[in-house]
C-alpha cells in the first residue's frame, strides 16, 4: 500500500493556511458572468499553455489563445495537436472519475485523449506502458531519472489509486501535491506522463471543492522556473522524504491563488452585486478589453481606446460612455486632457467580501 513520506512543518502549514484564506475570499465573491467568464478564460489559456510548454511545445501563448478560440491560423500541426488534445481533456475534466473516484481505465482514458494525434513517434497503447523507459533532459538529452520497471507499474498504480481514493482524512491541497509527485516518478504511460499529471492534479483539486472556481493554474509556475520545479522533485527522489516537494508545492499554490485574490478584488471595483445587477447592463468583448486596460495601466484616454479597440473614436467613445453608464468608470479632466478611471471599491461588496 502506498504510503507518502512528508512531515507537517511550519511552512507547509502556514502555506496551506494562507490558501484556504485566499479560497475563502474568492469563493465568496460575486462577480458578474462576463467577468467570471474571462478569469476561467484566462486561468485555462495559461494552463494549456504552461503545461504543453513543459514538455517542449514552442508555441507562444497568443497562438495558443488563438486555438483555443477557434482561430486556425498556425502553421504547427504537431504543436495544434497538442494544444487541442489537451484543451479538450481539462474543458471535459468531470468525465475522468466516478463520482469523484478514480479508477485506472478513467487515468487510461484520459492518457489516450491527451496523447492522440500528438505522440507520433510513440505508439499509443490500451493500458499502461509495457517497456522501461528513461526520462530525459529536453535541452541536453542527458537521463534525468529512470522510472520503476514497467513489470511494476501496474502495481505501483493500483496503490496509488487505492490512496487517492481513501485519503479524505488529509487536505486535498497536499493530495494533489503528493499525487502529482508519485505519479511522474512512477512514469506510467509511454508519452504524456507530464500533462497526464497536471491533469490528475486539476482532477483531484475539483473534485475536493479546491478549483477556487478554475480561476487559476499551477502549471504555469511549474513551466516559469522549470529547474525549480524539477529541483524540488528530485529531492523526493533522492531522500523518499516529501517534505521538501510539498513545501514547494503548496508555497506556489499560494503564490498562485494569493494573485487571483488580488485579481477579484479589483474585479469586484467593476461588478455589482446579483441584486443590483440591470438585465441591460451586459458586458461585451469591447468593454472588457479596456476594463483590462484600465486594470493594467491605471486611465485610458479616447485615443487609447480607439487603438486598443481598432476602431473609430467615435465607436470608442460609445463604449467609454456605456462603461460610465453602468458606474463601471469615471471621466476625468476635461479637453484634449480628458481620460478615464475605474471607480472606487463598492464598499457594500467589500464588506460581504472580508467577512
Amino acid at each position: 500500500m502506498f504510503s507518502p513520506i512528508f512531515n507537517y512543518n511550519n511552512n507547509i502549514l502556514n502555506n496551506i493556511s494562507g490558501i484556504e484564506f485566499s479560497r475563502g475570499i474568492i469563493t465568496q465573491a460575486s462577480l458578474i458572468p462576463e467577468l467570471d467568464s474571462t478569469l476561467k478564460k484566462k486561468a485555462y489559456i495559461k494552463s494549456v499553455h504552461a503545461s504543453i510548454a513543459i514538455e517542449g511545445n514552442i508555441l507562444t501563448i497568443d497562438e495558443v489563445s488563438k486555438l483555443l478560440n477557434g482561430s486556425d491560423d498556425v502553421v504547427d500541426d504537431r504543436g495544434k495537436n497538442d494544444v487541442m488534445s489537451y484543451g479538450h481533456v481539462l474543458t471535459n475534466l468531470d468525465k475522468y472519475h466516478d463520482n469523484g473516484r478514480i479508477t485506472d481505465q478513467l487515468l487510461i482514458d484520459m492518457n489516450r485523449e491527451i496523447t492522440k494525434n500528438v505522440a507520433v513517434d510513440t505508439p499509443i497503447g490500451e493500458n499502461y506502458r509495457d517497456v522501461d523507459i528513461k526520462v530525459k533532459d529536453i535541452d541536453t538529452g542527458r537521463v534525468r531519472f529512470i522510472p520503476p520497471s514497467n513489470i511494476h507499474v501496474p502495481r505501483l498504480m493500483d496503490d496509488l489509486i487505492c490512496w487517492i481514493n481513501s485519503s479524505n482524512e488529509i487536505s486535498p491541497i497536499l493530495v494533489a501535491g503528493i499525487v502529482h509527485y508519485e505519479f511522474l516518478r512512477i512514469h506510467p504511460f509511454k508519452t504524456g506522463n507530464g500533462k497526464t499529471a497536471n491533469a490528475l492534479t486539476k482532477l483531484i483539486l475539483n473534485t475536493r471543492g479546491y478549483d477556487i472556481k478554475r480561476y487559476f493554474t499551477l502549471d504555469e509556475f511549474y513551466n516559469n522556473d522549470i529547474n525549480a520545479y524539477l529541483n524540488a522533485l528530485k529531492t523526493a527522489d533522492d531522500t523518499f522524504d516529501l517534505t521538501h516537494w510539498l513545501e514547494y508545492f503548496t508555497k506556489n499554490f499560494l503564490i498562485s491563488v494569493t494573485r487571483v485574490k488580488a485579481d477579484v478584488q479589483r474585479l469586484l471595483t467593476i461588478s455589482p452585486s446579483p441584486n443590483e445587477l440591470d438585465k441591460q447592463l451586459i458586458l461585451k468583448d469591447n468593454q472588457i478589453k479596456i476594463i483590462n486596460y484600465l486594470q493594467e495601466y491605471g486611465q485610458i484616454t479616447n485615443k487609447e481606446t480607439s487603438v486598443l479597440l481598432e476602431m473609430s473614436s467615435q465607436a470608442s467613445h460609445n463604449n467609454l460612455k456605456k462603461l460610465q453608464k453602468m458606474k463601471i468608470i469615471t471621466r476625468k479632466g476635461s479637453g484634449r486632457s480628458t481620460f478615464y478611471v475605474l471607480n472606487r471599491v463598492n464598499e457594500k461588496l467589500r464588506k460581504q467580501l472580508m467577512k
